[in-house]
């Protein structure tokens, strides 16, 4: 089978679907992948067929939209809608070119209406998300839920913040006008997600599967992409790993950027006050301070498998990339979350017994930032936080995540294309 992966946003959105790419190659399908000019050679690179969405989303991203970000979900809904408008002529031209050369569809919720918004005619499509983008009254199974266990705010959450992800995935009228598409368009396309077979690619040591929005939720595992043979640390890394007791990491991936560097040296005067080592990601401008000594090493694009389980406490943003690797590497961790998915992934974390309770962004970047990241690490080494992370890290090895989101992804476009 001819099947089309419709990837959009970071590389932590990238690596998973790449992974899961990569196994239907195995399986003897052909396989593209949809990329934005920043990662047409990352595709290339992972051995699939990259087709260009001509343009630099992260770019405009970075330079326009995040540090401008709001707090509230529906407010960061809005605010990523204004990335897709931007990307909706050159997604309407990469898809119209694409169409005829595949039999089926990977979408995921940043690409939710593209199979059925800009294809010519009904195909195969399966929705792989990473987490359940669906309003439920589970706090464990949803995106939107905002408190633990089950309540009636959890569903009234989603439902309301379903309105502001609906135009972030689908083109207002003026913008369908002008790629050449109408409302009833729109309405196919709409129809189309809320049909269309659905999978998590994740762990159910953090979604529970469960009946939302009338589809039972099946969690494949996270599709970890295969470590390169041969892959190591950089000398320098090595060599400050080896140096002394394992150190923190600090680091909020895509989101290490200058918008967040207050957080970033909160996080890194916590850990040090506290007499720990730290490693801690590039980006923020922090590196060029000149504040810190030989207690501190700051990394570039290192690898988390083979770096985070020679670390003591993880302090991460909780995209849901970095929080599987974090995860499986068995170390506690501390939450700082910035927007979308990561405020459900740091409340989760937590909800499991892996990690401290989350300190939003906003609150680690106030001035009361290091008090509140000093008790969270000191809460995230508790014998009991460490015994449990390390149970759930031994779980999440034994999970075949790229194999799993293959049988989903052929046991749904082989049955909708019979």
């Amino acid at each position: 089978m001819r099947i089309a992966m419709l990837a959009a946003g970071t590389r932590g959105d990238y690596q998973p679907l790449l992974a899961v790419g990569r196994g239907l190659m195995e399986q003897g399908h052909e396989v593209g992948v949809t990329a934005t000019s920043d990662y047409v050679d990352f595709v290339a690179a992972a051995g699939l067929r990259a087709e260009e969405i001509p343009g630099d989303a992260m770019r405009t991203y970075r330079e326009e939209i995040v540090a401008r970000m709001p707090p509230d979900l529906e407010g960061q809904m809005d605010m990523l809608a204004v990335v897709a408008r931007l990307m909706a002529p050159a997604v309407a031209g990469t898809m119209r070119d694409l169409w005829p050369r595949y039999d089926g569809f990977v979408s995921t919720a940043l690409t939710a209406t593209w199979a059925g918004l800009f294809g010519a005619e009904p195909r195969p499509n399966v929705l792989m998300m990473y987490v359940p983008a669906l309003p439920t009254i589970w706090g464990d199974a949803s995106l939107y839920s905002v408190e633990e266990g089950r309540s009636l705010r959890n569903l009234t959450a989603g439902l309301r913040t379903m309105r502001n992800a609906t135009r972030m995935i689908s083109p207002a009228e003026g913008e369908l006008l002008s790629v050449g598409l109408t409302h009833r368009d729109r309405r196919r396309a709409l129809r189309q997600v809320m049909l269309a077979p659905t999978f998590i690619a994740n762990t159910p040591q953090v979604i529970t599967p469960r009946r939302v929005s009338g589809r039972r939720v099946r969690c494949a595992g996270y599709p970890f992409p295969e470590l390169a043979a041969g892959t190591t640390l950089a000398p320098e890394v090595e060599d400050f790993l080896s140096a002394g007791d394992p150190p923190v990491f600090v680091g909020l991936g895509s989101h290490t950027l200058p918008a967040v560097r207050d957080p970033m040296r909160h996080a890194v005067d916590a850990a040090l006050e506290l007499g720990h080592r730290a490693v801690v990601m590039r980006g923020s401008g922090l590196e060029d301070e000149g504040r810190y000594d030989a207690r501190v090493a700051f990394v570039g694009d290192v690898p988390h498998e083979l770096l985070f389980p020679r670390t003591s406490v993880i302090v991460q943003h909780c995209g849901a990339g970095t929080t599987a690797q974090a995860l499986r590497s068995g170390r506690p961790q501390v939450g700082v979350p910035f927007i979308t998915d990561q405020p459900f992934f740091a409340r989760r974390l937590h909800e499991i017994g892996v990690a401290a309770a989350p300190v939003p962004s906003r609150e680690a970047g106030s001035p009361m930032g290091i008090a509140l990241l000093k008790a969270a690490i000191e809460q995230a080494l508790r014998p009991s936080v460490v015994a449990r992370a390390a149970e759930v890290g031994a779980a999440m090895r034994a999970e075949d995540g790229v194999g799993g989101c293959v049988r989903e992804v052929e046991r749904a476009l082989s049955r909708r294309s019979a």
